[in-house]
């Protein structure tokens, strides 16, 4: 009987899943999740619990590869919040600044756009790269590992501000409703430069742009 319940289910369905991931170049999506961080020395080796909400996107291309780019606030348990941005967002704005200023000090044209331009290249850089594979019709899974990221991090009860290497690992699974609506569910673990190695995982829903 389970078995037959599937196969309804599945069918009732099959109508809404025709796209797949990878019919699409990009993919963005809102979300948010929760979970633990272990302790470290510079939280005197206590663990604590975060959530986290941010904005997720994807540079997809037809072989199964995408690059990410990832904006999340995280808030801890503890005096701790933290904004991930790509390594790019610190870069970019001094050398397009620097160029736009050489543009205009009597210096050469070329050499101020040359630098513009390679902020805006800066600016583009991504956190990380994905894997994606399609399961079932609608169905997509997807390993990833984000290696470039800061992470802006505040301690309220010092009223210390830090700026930390950040990287995350995980897995995410996303199904594609009607073409273009997607949800997304991903398990990870996450960590910024000594303030200890978190797990945890969310659920997103955003959508699919620019078809093939």
């Amino acid at each position: 009987m389970k078995r037959i319940y599937a196969i309804l289910f599945l069918l009732l369905f099959s109508q809404y899943c025709d796209a797949q991931l990878l019919d699409n170049n990009f993919h963005v999506y809102g979300h948010f999740g929760g979970g633990g961080i272990g302790g470290t020395e510079y939280t005197a080796n206590q663990g604590t619990s975060y959530s986290i909400a941010g904005l997720r996107a994807e540079i997809l291309f037809k072989k199964g590869w995408g690059l990410n780019y990832n904006f999340d606030y995280q808030m801890r348990k503890d005096s701790i919040t933290q904004f991930h941005s790509t390594m790019g967002v610190v870069g970019a704005p001094f050398l397009m600044g620097f160029g736009i200023y050489k543009g205009f000090d009597g210096d050469t044209t070329t050499k101020g756009a040359g630098t513009f331009l390679l902020g805006l290249a800066l600016l583009a850089l991504p956190d990380g790269i994905s894997v994606h594979y399609n399961v079932a019709p609608g169905w997509d899974v997807s390993p990833y590992a984000n290696i470039l990221g800061l992470d802006f991090i505040k301690d309220k009860k010092n009223d210390e501000l830090f700026i930390k290497y950040a990287c995350s690992f995980g897995i995410k699974g996303t199904y594609i409703l009607k073409d273009r609506l997607t949800f997304t569910a991903y398990a990870e673990t996450r960590q910024a430069a000594s303030f200890g190695w978190g797990f945890g995982g969310g659920a997103g829903i955003g959508v699919v742009l620019g078809r093939r």
